[in-house]
């Protein structure tokens, strides 16, 4: 029987979630670094380090869908006490990661051209892009695979050698990083190939270790063949799972870009760098509300799996409480802080004075944010997709799109900021009201 089945609900969310910031943070941190070491290389470049950085994240939603969908099946499966399922799932999973990702790479490798001319690459500029997106796509089953393993891994309520493989593969790819592109020692100047290489390698070992500890520790690896027919219901149940979870992983970037195009017909290039230097550092400030959500998967599918639901139905308000009670000390401390924080990303007056005011606006409305995405993270693991699919729709095209847009024509940056806020916690509000009818 799980050990999530018993004892406090909230001590289990605490221990869940602790390991996980390392995780995050190790991700945050392997992400910076090939930008900052590609900008020491010149602004051409660092252009074309930001040309892959949405290719990369739509591929990247491929991996978030693959481990939603698997992990929702697998720590159902757990708490059921079917282990023989959530081994299959996870084999299943892996070869549906390594398939999707060879398409994707055999497309994007034949496509590069046309693709970074589109989104505005050109010159020498497309030829750096190329030069790093050639190797990326290579080596992408590497790059896409560890989110995949170290989701199962977290189904199986191991939240603590995720963030072990993740710490190794940031520091490996800290190390990586200059030699390979400067050509320090006897190795080549190798420059945006380098930075791509640098990250292959680190993922590859990443890779190699979650799936080891999969095999090993957990024994949930199943190698024997599955039948043609049985492998294909896997696959379509996984991809049912995880469309939501990947579809709000696209949505993102989507929504930010209607945010930054509005700033800048509101306010111009310094409403454009206040929104990018407030998005990053309220990035940050999520760093626990994200660990906390990874945190909710094992232990909501581990009891409803066992059909425990009255502890899903605490855990649910345990977190509706939580996001109150997370927002007001984000509040608390932005309210001395967020001039000086913003100060950080700038030294022009006006773009500090924006910057700060997005941060206690939308904090404002961040209740509604986590709201949205915990009782998403809920309902997709017990299986639920639909409602999680009319949660995100509606945050962004109902409720934050068309306020935001209201708000920027009213009153400018400042309106665009308390549009965002108040599509938040309308989204909020609908996610709550949702999840009452579905875990009723």
């Amino acid at each position: 029987m799980s050990h999530l089945l018993k004892g406090s609900v909230l001590k289990h969310l605490t221990r869940l979630t602790l390991p996980s910031i390392g995780g995050m943070f190790a991700i945050m941190v392997f992400n910076l670094t090939d930008t900052w070491f590609v900008s020491r290389l010149g602004t051409d470049e660092l252009a074309a380090m930001g040309f892959t950085f949405a290719v990369v994240m739509i591929v990247g939603s491929l991996a978030i869908g693959f481990s939603s969908g698997a992990a929702s099946i697998i720590t159902r499966a757990l708490g059921a006490g079917n282990k023989t399922l959530a081994a299959r799932t996870v084999s299943d999973g892996i070869t549906l990661t390594i398939a999707g990702t060879l398409i994707v790479s055999v497309v994007g490798l034949l496509t590069m051209t046309p693709l970074f001319s589109l989104l505005g690459a050109e010159g020498h500029i497309l030829n750096l892009v190329k030069d790093y997106m050639a190797i990326w796509y290579i080596g992408a089953v590497a790059a896409i695979m560890p989110p995949v393993s170290d989701g199962c891994l977290r189904a199986a309520g191991d939240v603590k050698r995720p963030m072990i493989v993740m710490c190794v593969a940031a520091i490996m790819n800290i190390i990586l990083d200059p030699i390979l592109i400067f050509g320090w020692g006897p190795f080549p100047s190798m420059g945006m190939q380098g930075a791509a290489l640098a990250t292959i390698i680190a993922r590859i070992v990443a890779m190699t270790a979650s799936l080891s500890f999969l095999h090993f520790k957990h024994q949930l690896i199943d190698w024997t063949r599955p039948h043609i027919t049985e492998l294909l219901r896997s696959w379509k149940e996984i991809i049912r799972l995880g469309i939501p979870a990947a579809l709000t992983q696209a949505l993102n970037p989507i929504a930010q870009g209607v945010y930054i195009r509005l700033a800048a017909g509101a306010g111009g290039v310094q409403a454009v760098a206040a929104m990018a230097t407030g998005t990053r550092i309220e990035a940050f400030l999520l760093l626990i509300a994200i660990s906390y959500g990874i945190a909710l998967v094992p232990f909501v599918g581990h009891n409803y799996g066992a059909e425990a639901h009255h502890r899903v139905q605490e855990t649910c308000r345990i977190s509706n409480r939580l996001s109150f009670i997370y927002s007001g000390i984000i509040l608390l401390i932005l309210l001395p802080t967020a001039r000086p924080l913003s100060s950080l990303f700038s030294h022009d007056p006006e773009v500090i004075r924006m910057s700060s005011a997005y941060l206690i606006i939308a904090t404002l409305g961040m209740t509604g944010l986590l709201t949205s995405m915990w009782t998403s993270q809920m309902l997709n693991v017990i299986g639920k997709p639909r409602p999680v699919m009319a949660i995100n729709l509606c945050r962004v095209f109902l409720f934050i799109i068309p306020l935001s847009l209201f708000g920027s024509h009213l009153f400018g940056f400042y309106g665009l900021v308390g549009g965002i806020t108040t599509g938040n916690l309308l989204s909020g509000t609908n996610a709550y009201f949702i999840a009452r009818r579905q875990l009723r």
